[in-house]
Parts: structure tokens; sequence; C-alpha cells
């Protein structure tokens, strides 16, 4: 029956439909199997797909060529869409809180009793749900939000999950549709729509053949799929476990008349549901592979597309679509003093705007740690502006964090902490926090009050208790370390008002009390009987810094930038209580009052390719006295630490009162989680705190001497922390070379001193 089908006039009239399964990044193929079939002048009269395939199949439903497609997919944007990173530009640093420890953090709410509800996404949809509505609102607004009135008709499938059944989209707002559709459990938030909570499509219907029949009975299907047949599931795997849990298994039977479907499927390697790394190479394999069938298309659809006439209709509905200027906002699911807060923190100067133009205030709203849910829809009205909707919800009252590190070297520690976040017509949070360990253990609560008026300020208060002790800065994780002979302990209070500069600084002011202890012997040649002397520094301080960080990660960042400028005025009494290894037995105690100046600036220069190469730079300058003695002088100093184990280490060749210091980082990224890093710094002091017979400190000539130190390393960039192996270099060092490995953070509260 088919022969003649094709044979009659009526075959010239043929309809087509091309069906695009899920597949996740392996779903890039299928822009090269819609690239063949219009080189080739094959018609797409109709076009279906599900989650990765919807995202295809809908921008060329919208009027994109499947070059522009292609273009997107391989963009830098597209790479930050689904990977949840935002770009550096719209970053928004002044409500960000300080980097801690944390591996986890779980959230709960209250009502009458407290709950826990774990993340539902593993990646931030921020800016997936805003590439969504600016790339789909001119469509959604030129069809009249009928998926019928596209360039081409269109269906895609999402998944109710309350319902147990797949929810069709043929009309309503495009971006919500496609965003729906590939919203793959764990990964990306659901979408609420109609009162449901919709997940990707592919839960239920992962090649929606049937659909595209059912609503266009085309004469011939073309499908492209990507998915390979689903494996049973294994016991110690559990993703395995709960894909076989709530995936159906995909149907290929033919739905239309026999013979009268073709079913494309690329070559492809095996990629992770979100490793977009291939995508360029997913194109060529979908095109090729349905070059390879072409001929066999061809003889099923004798009906050959005008190219001409198809260029032309698609200019014309793109021309029919309107611009996007947004004349309005409405804010949904907020009460009214946390919406307040809300218009508060955007600070909108005026409508009509574009999208590009409203985005920094969507994006500063956005990164709020306030704010659980924004999700935005730009609605065309019949005035020809549109309205922008954000669907909101503020953030669990509480989360509980998790982490610390885990260390060949004895500087193990745990961390925990517990923020409360309150949202009204102004902002509230509080926190406490505690690290504890060997080497490092510290307390800290604190309170931030945020005001969202026209010049938005930050009110601060936080107290801190802070111990290191560097019982032997030397030793391995397996070697018996001796009695401590170096302690700081400190306790501080602090109160501080910010303001934003641009979207990527800061500057805050403010005022400290704090009390600086050291315990410590003057030498490392010491017996259990000896005591320690002790050194005590009460101070007041006052403070002004300017700070910005853009790093792409809390540690071993290979990208973005940082930079601090803080100036403090120190007004104190030194205090110091010999112990039985100095040379003197006799109390002290006297007035100091000094400044510090320090700058401080991490940039690299290139964000992709197979090197990355980033400078840094830092310098102290200080009219600070010496301290009674030799060790007080060298505990009191500004220390320079710029790679992980150096924190942990007391190194008096790399402290100063006043020093420059700066190198290089080349970062050669071998995946997108594994790094080989080498580091490399020289730290010149203008004056090298030198010790006499006495044991007390003195200046040495200016510029006398300088030092160098280096670190290379091996990183894993774990979903949870990083993993890291490093070798250490320290110039003139007593044991100049050094070998760590580390599960975690090292990370601490901030000293009292910067």
């Amino acid at each position: 029956m088919l022969f003649f089908t094709l044979l009659s006039p009526l075959g010239q009239a043929q309809k087509v439909g091309v069906v695009l399964s899920g597949g996740g990044a392996a779903g890039v193929a299928h822009v090269g199997v819609l690239k063949a079939l219009e080189a080739n002048n094959i018609p797409i009269d109709y076009i279906a797909g599900t989650s990765m395939g919807a995202l295809v199949g809908g921008m060329y439903a919208m009027g994109y060529t499947p070059s522009q497609i292609e273009s997107l997919i391989l963009s830098d944007d597209f790479a930050k869409m689904v990977s949840g990173k935002i770009n550096n530009r719209y970053y928004y640093f002044f409500r960000q809180p300080e980097s801690n420890a944390s591996w986890i953090g779980l959230k709960f709410y209250t009502d009458s009793t407290l709950h826990y509800r774990p993340p539902a996404n593993m990646i931030s949809p921020i800016n997936m749900d805003f590439g969504m509505m600016q790339y789909t609102a001119r469509a959604s607004a030129a069809s009249g939000y009928n998926f019928d009135s596209l360039f081409v008709p269109f269906r895609c499938v999402a998944a109710d999950i309350h319902n147990k059944k797949e929810v069709i989209f043929s009309k309503g707002d495009l971006g919500v549709a496609l965003r729906a559709s590939s919203a793959y459990p764990f990964y990306l938030k659901p979408v609420s729509y109609d009162n449901k909570l919709l997940f990707d499509g592919g839960l239920y219907n992962n090649f929606p053949a049937d659909v595209m029949y059912a609503d266009f009975l085309p004469d011939v299907i073309i499908g492209s799929t990507v998915v390979s047949e689903m494996t049973p599931p294994v016991e110690d795997d559990l993703y395995s476990q709960i894909k076989n849990m709530v995936m159906e298994r995909t149907s290929y039977t033919p739905v239309c008349e026999e013979g009268a479907m073709i079913i494309i499927k690329p070559r492809i390697p095996k990629v992770s549901i979100l490793d977009f790394g291939q995508s360029r190479s997913m194109v060529d394999s979908g095109y090729v592979s349905t070059l390879r069938r072409i001929e066999e298309i061809r003889h099923l659809i004798p009906r050959v597309a005008d190219s001409m006439q198809i260029a032309r209709r698609r200019k014309n509905f793109v021309e029919k679509a309107k611009p996007i200027t947004i004349t309005s906002l409405e804010i949904q699911g907020l009460e009214k003093n946390p919406a307040r807060y809300v218009a508060g923190i955007m600070r909108i100067p005026g409508f009509p705007m574009t999208l590009d133009e409203l985005r920094p205030y969507y994006y500063r709203l956005a990164l709020d740690d306030k704010i659980s849910k924004i999700y935005p829809t730009a609605t065309y009205l019949p005035n020809q502006n549109y309205q922008l909707k954000l669907q909101m919800k503020p953030d669990k009252d509480y989360t509980v964090q998790f982490g610390g590190v885990f260390s060949s070297r004895p500087v193990n520690m745990g961390f925990i902490a517990l923020k409360y976040k309150h949202l009204g017509f102004m902002g509230l949070s509080a926190e406490g926090n505690a690290y504890f360990g060997k080497f490092y253990s510290s307390a800290q609560v604190k309170t931030v009050l945020d005001f969202p008026f026209r010049l938005p300020f930050l009110v601060e208060a936080d107290f801190t208790l802070n111990n290191f002790d560097f019982f032997n800065s030397a030793s391995t994780f397996f070697e018996d370390t001796r009695p401590s002979y170096l302690i700081q302990y400190e306790e501080a209070w602090n109160g501080a008002v910010a303001i934003p500069v641009g979207n990527k600084a800061k500057i805050k002011t403010g005022y400290t009390y704090a009390r600086l202890v050291d315990d410590y012997y003057q030498t490392q040649e010491f017996l259990s009987v000896d005591t320690a002397d002790r050194t005590k520094f009460s101070h007041n301080a006052v403070f002004v810094n300017i700070e910005g960080d853009h790093l792409n990660r809390k540690q071993f960042a290979n990208s973005g930038g940082s930079f601090l400028v803080t100036a403090r005025y120190f007004n104190g009494v030194e205090e110091n209580i010999p112990g039985s290894t100095g040379t003197t037995n006799s109390y002290f105690r006297t007035h100091h009052e000094f400044y510090r100046i320090k700058m401080r600036a991490d940039k690299f220069l290139t964000r992709s390719g197979w090197v990355r190469i980033g400078l840094y730079g830092e310098a102290v300058l200080s009219n600070q006295p010496l301290f009674n003695n030799y060790t007080a002088s060298q505990l009191q100093a500004a220390v320079f630490s710029p790679f992980l184990e150096s924190r942990t280490l007391f190194l008096p060749n790399f402290r100063a009162h006043q020093y420059i210091a700066g190198g290089m980082k080349l970062i050669f990224p071998l995946t997108s989680r594994f790094d080989i890093r080498l580091e490399g710094y020289v730290f010149q002091p203008y004056k090298q705190i030198l010790e006499n017979p006495e044991k007390q400190a003195y200046l040495g000539q200016p510029f006398e001497k300088r030092f160098i130190t280096g670190s290379a390393a091996l990183v894993y960039n774990s979903p949870l922390a990083p993993i890291s192996f490093c070798a250490n270099y320290y110039q003139d060092e007593k044991n100049p070379f050094s070998f760590i490995f580390t599960v975690g953070y090292l990370l601490f509260n901030r000293k009292a001193t910067e």
C-alpha cells in the first residue's frame, strides 16, 4: 500500500514528523540530524521531543536554523546554563557569605515542628531559567502561546510524578515547557505548572512518536534516538536502581503505517547526563549517521523541501516576534514584607528595560542566599509590551553544614555550622560554627542585618575564638609529635558596616576589640619540665576593607579572581610573662600604636584552554614595632602563605612587617574536575626579622634577602570536596621539601588582625 501511496499525486503532499529522544548531553547529536535533513531538502512539517530532544526540537520550532542551534550549544553561555555556573559579569559579591570548610548543607524549615527536606537539585537552575525565558519569550508571543502556530508545529513531554503520567505541552509558555521537559531528577529542580510538579519527560516517554502521531497524523516519522536499552539495576549502584524504579522503558514500535518510520541512532561515546564537553563530536555524529541513511529517507519521502521558501517562512516568523521590552514586574509567592525586600534588592531604576538591562538586577536577587526559588517568565501583553513575572520562595529557616579536612599531616579538623535566615522587610541571618582539631580549633557566632535601601548596606556583628597549635610543623600523620611549642589563641569582638561597590566588590568599615595570647618556647630544644613564655596583646582596632571575590572555587580555583585592600589601625598593650627558655625573668609591659595596610590580588588571565595562567601578588606596608622578643615579634608579623600547606606551618622566613610577594600559577585541566597545578612565588621582605644571641628581635638591612616557595599538586575537585596531593618547597627551611595529601577544605574563620 505504501508503494502506491508514494506513486500517487498525494504522495507529493506527504507530511513528515521528526521525533527527538531524550538522553542528556548525548542529545546534542539531534542538532546534526536536523542539519543533515535540512541540507538535503528533507521536509520537516512537525517536530516533537523529550528532554534534550525537546530543547533542540523546540529551538528548531522557534525558527532557529540548525547552524544557529549548533552555535548556541557550543557556546560558553550554554555551557554555563547546563552547569549552573554564573557568568562573572553578573556575579554579585556584596551579599555572599564568607567561605568555610563545609562539604554539604542540610536545610530545615519550621512551623510547629522541625522538618528536613533534602536538596532537589545538584546544579543551580538560575542560569537555565533565565536563559529559557530569554530564548523562548519572543517565539511564544509570536505564536500566540499556541505551539501549532510556531515556525514548525511542536510538542514536548514532561512527567507528572504525582499522577504517574506524562504531560503533553501543546500551548502556553514555551520556556516553561522546555524547562519542565528537561528537569532531570536530582540535577535540576522540577517546574511547578498548573498545580503540578513536573520532571523530565524521559521518565514516562523518552521517544514521543505516539504523541507525534496522535496530534499530527504524519505520513512519515523520522526519529533520532541517543538512548541505549535500559540495563538491569546493579546491586551497589544506587543510580541504576532509581533509574529502573522511575523510568519506563522506551518503545520504538512504529506508530504510523508500516514502513513509514525511520529511526536514526547516532554513534556516540558513553557520556554522563551533563557532560557537554564532546558536543562538537556529538553534532558531527548525528550529521554523519543521518547522511548514511539519506537515500533511504529520500526513497520514503519523494517530496523535496524548497530551501528558499523555508528561509522566507523562517524569516517571516522571526520578524513577527516582538522584541522583549519589560514594562512591568509582578512578584508572586511572597508576603508583603518579603516582597518589599525583593523590590529593594533589585532596585530597578525604571521601565521599560530590555532583558540585557534587566539581567544584572535579576542575578543580584537570584544569588541572595535568603531566596530559595526564583522562576522568571516574560509574558506578552496586548499593549505590545512584556510583563516579567517572578515566582519566588524564601529559603528554609535553618541550614546545617558539615565539613572539614582529612590529611596525611596532623592538621585534620572537623567543621559544623548552624545558620538561621529570616526574610522580612529586611534580611536577617544568624550563624554559629565550630572547627575542631589539634592544629586548629575555633568557634564563631555572627549576625548580619541586610537593609535593601537605595544605598543597600549590611550591619554585621560577630564574636570569634581561634586557636592555632603549631605542635610540630613538619611531622606527618604517621609520626609521633612532640609537645606543643607554639600556640596562638585569640578572641575578638567585631562590628562592621558594609556597602557594595558595583557588582564585584564591597567596602567594609568597623571596629575590633581583640585579646591575643601566644604561648611559645624560645627554642625547639626544650624539656617537658620547661615552661612556655606568654605574650598577650590586647588591642582596639578600626579598619576599612575593600574586597571582591569571583574565583570559581573556594579552594584550588582555576578561573576568576579576587582582591583585598585593608587598612587597620591598632592601639593596644603588649604583656610578656617569661618562661624557662628565654633569657630574662622580668615581666614586660608596653603600649603599641601602629597601622598595617595589606593589598592582595589573585587573577587568572585565561579561563579555558589546555593551560590556565594565574598571577598572584601581595604587599604589606606597616610601621609595626618589634615585640619584646624574637618569637613574639614573628608571631605578630604579617604572614605570606599563598598555597594550601603554607597556611599550616610556622615559617619565620615568610613573615615580616613590610614585604612584597608574588608569583605565577599554571593550571593544566586534565578533565573538568582533574587539575595539575604548578605554583611559584618570591617573597621579598623590606627588613627581615632576625634573632640575636639574647633571643631578641632586630631588623635586617633593607631588601637584604628574599625567599622562594612553590608547590606542585594533583587535584581532583569532587562534587563534595577537593582531593589533593601536593609537593611543596620552602627555601632555607631545615626541611625545605614536604608532601601533603588532603581531602576537604583547609579554611579558617577570619583572624582578628585580618
